[in-house]
């Protein structure tokens, strides 16, 4: 699934706090994947470096899910 406009505006921002707030099935959880990957890609970052928050433990499951199939297929 290719990231819309706004998602990868959201995803491309690699230094900084960002909030992201959007309804069930908007794609939250695919941008954040994204965007972790693009700060994980930095040379001077480490996975230690990176918090992720989400308000429920479903979400921060799915969330988990999610980061590592992405980063066993890369």
């Amino acid at each position: 699934m290719a990231l819309n406009e706004s998602q990868e505006r959201i995803a491309a921002t690699v230094d900084g706090m960002v909030v992201v707030d959007a309804g069930p099935g908007t794609g939250k959880t695919k941008t954040i994947t994204e965007r972790y990957l693009r700060i994980l890609a930095k040379d001077d970052v480490s996975p230690n470096d990176i918090l992720l928050l989400t308000f429920t433990n479903n979400a921060a499951a799915e969330m988990s899910q999610c980061l590592k199939a992405a980063l066993m297929d890369k």
